[in-house]
């Protein structure tokens, strides 16, 4: 993948990253490394071999691509009819939890974006608990809501609570998961996987760590459980590491975002357990707080190094800041919004949406300072690029 991050070779890009997804999750038996609850950890058993100059400029390559902005998006094929017809329906988003930025960024880029068909979208916070999501597609199926988007709430968890939309002859998009549960996408019910951007942030944050430390890393990964999805992305970053930096050790402590208060004691102790640790890993921005304070708990302030993903706000302000984070990988989730926008548009109009990708950056210290940091700036594409693909929604969505 020469240039991963330009959407225009979004083909090219999903091909090479499901082979190296493939790769990385044949490798995760052997790779030397261990986990554990974030409870506690277990140290890394020791590697046998070191990471080529080959392979450090490899993916020093990689990251270089994509690092700048992006120049240019995928084209949109039309929807034939039927979006006209939407006109003051709405549509309702369920986030598995709207606290977290991204999801929350989200659902406003969706809101934008149905407004410019006259749909109004309905926010429903799943909070992270399972009860309070099968409350709110209860919801939505009770109150007639003409389409419904789920955001990385997996089909699997509560098969009855989706059933029961598709009973009521709701369209149902299944944002951020992969097909499970004996379901595959039809008319009622579709799956809008992630998994191909999700493993490319994964594979960007572990290339920084790797090429940072020059193969050498000893690296605390701090996971998610949150969903099947999260545990994937846990599972590829090890399998990643493995692979492309057999030098290297991985040690895993995970933890469920509803329980991340308990995250920062947890990192605390995993370091004093692990005391040649290096790089400290957070699968994604939510956990970047709670491992800095468990850092500085510990006092390994000036030990080790600070990665993370997902370019949430808060976190390129402190990798601006010049604080312990070194790199985050950013997700555009306003791009996202719009690509949800457009697969619930299709459903509600009679055809299966074609699943793409977003765009991602690698954001540096050096690439960060001339970026505008505010709540506005986060809500467009300034950090990536612009807002040029928005007129080609909105053309497909006329039928042109």
């Amino acid at each position: 993948m020469s240039q991963p991050a330009r959407p225009h070779r979004l083909a090219a890009r999903c091909a090479a990253a499901a082979a190296v997804a493939l790769s990385a999750l044949a490798v995760a038996a052997c790779g030397s490394s261990s986990s554990s609850s974030a409870d506690g950890s277990s140290a890394a058993a020791s590697p046998a071999a070191n990471t080529s100059s080959g392979d450090l400029s490899a993916l020093r390559a990689d990251l270089t691509a994509h690092s700048g902005l992006v120049s240019s998006y995928p084209k949109v094929s039309p929807i034939p009819h039927g979006v006209s017809s939407l006109k003051g329906k709405t549509v309702w988003w369920v986030p598995i939890g709207a606290s977290i930025p991204t999801l929350a960024a989200m659902g406003n880029a969706m809101q934008s974006a149905l407004a410019r068909v006259g749909v109004k979208l309905q926010t429903c916070d799943g909070k992270l608990l399972p009860t309070a999501i099968a409350a709110c597609l209860s919801q939505a199926a009770s109150e007639g809501a003409a389409g419904v988007v789920t955001g990385f709430v997996d089909y699997a968890s509560m098969p009855n609570s989706f059933n029961n939309l598709v009973a009521h002859h709701v369209p149902v998009l299944v944002a951020g998961e992969q097909p499970d549960g004996g379901r595959t996408s039809n008319a009622q019910l579709a799956f809008y996987p992630t998994r191909v951007a999700d493993d490319e942030m994964q594979r960007l944050s572990m290339e920084s760590t790797i090429t940072n430390s020059d193969g050498k890393a000893k690296i605390l990964y701090i996971g998610v459980t949150d969903s099947p999805e999260t545990k994937h992305q846990a599972a590829y970053a090890k399998a990643f590491t493995a692979q492309h930096c057999p030098a290297c050790s991985f040690t895993e402590i995970d933890y469920d975002t509803a329980a991340i208060n308990k995250l920062a004691s947890a990192v605390s102790a995993a370091l004093l357990s692990n005391p040649d640790t290096t790089d400290v890993v957070c699968e994604v921005d939510a956990c970047e707080p709670f491992a800095t304070q468990g850092i500085q708990t510990a006092g390994y302030t000036n030990k080790v190094k600070l990665f993370s993903a997902n370019g949430n706000l808060s976190s390129l302000q402190e990798l601006k800041g010049g604080n312990l984070l070194t790199a985050d990988v950013g997700i555009s989730a306003t791009y996202y919004g719009w690509l949800f926008s457009d697969g619930i548009l299709r459903l509600m109009t009679g055809s299966l949406p074609t699943p793409t990708t977003t765009v991602e950056r690698v954001f540096t210290k050096s690439n960060v300072a001339g970026l505008t940091l505010t709540p506005a700036a986060y809500a467009t594409e300034a950090w990536y690029g612009s807002n040029a693909f928005e007129p080609q929604f909105l053309n497909a969505w006329a039928g042109k």
